[in-house]
């Protein structure tokens, strides 16, 4: 199966949600590691219902809108994400543009490439303040007393994103010092 299909399951874990709340959640939620546009959920939700890793939960009617279709993951569906939840994974790659033209930036003058560095700087501080708040909202709806709180492994998650964010500040930060004193 295809990582996609269980971070579908991921959420459908937690809750029984509709394609729509789905890709909310995923671009939301899981936005810091995960994105997914809608035209790969409702036929991966068909796929999925098939292979009785979920069923229709319920269809909610609004006068307003089309019915709503909200789905559940079945007992099947939660072995199945747990037994992936245990597989060893491949080494992460990291594949990130900036640092492709970092590695490039012997061939430019410094100056031109300070302003670049500060650039993504300021990007990776703004992440890094979305990453505090989600962290401190989800501190305040967490249930402490119980360990099996969803939530609590969200907020591990967000919390390595924090540490990323804080890593790559760090290194724009060395690298314009290197750029400034060689430049």
């Amino acid at each position: 199966m295809s990582s996609f299909r269980y971070a579908m399951l991921t959420l459908l874990a937690r809750e029984p949600l509709s394609g729509y709340d789905i890709k909310q959640q995923m671009n939301s939620r899981m936005g810091p590691f995960w994105k997914a546009g809608s035209n790969q959920i409702y036929p991966e939700l068909a796929k999925m219902e098939e292979a009785g890793l979920v069923a229709l939960h319920e269809i909610e009617h609004n006068e307003y809108r089309p019915a709503r279709k909200v789905y559940r993951i079945t007992e099947s569906g939660k072995e199945e994400l747990i037994r992936w939840t245990m597989e060893p994974t491949e080494p992460e790659t990291i594949k990130d543009e900036f640092l492709l033209k970092a590695y490039n930036s012997w061939l430019i003058d410094f100056e031109k490439m300070i302003p670049r560095l500060e650039e993504k700087k300021k990007e990776h501080e703004g992440k890094l303040a979305i990453y505090v708040d989600k962290v401190n909202e989800l501190n305040r709806i967490v249930d402490p007393s119980n360990p099996r709180d969803p939530i609590a492994s969200s907020i591990s998650v967000v919390e390595f994103g924090i540490e990323y964010e804080k890593l790559y500040i760090q290194w724009c930060d060395h690298f314009i010092e290197k750029l400034k004193n060689n430049g």
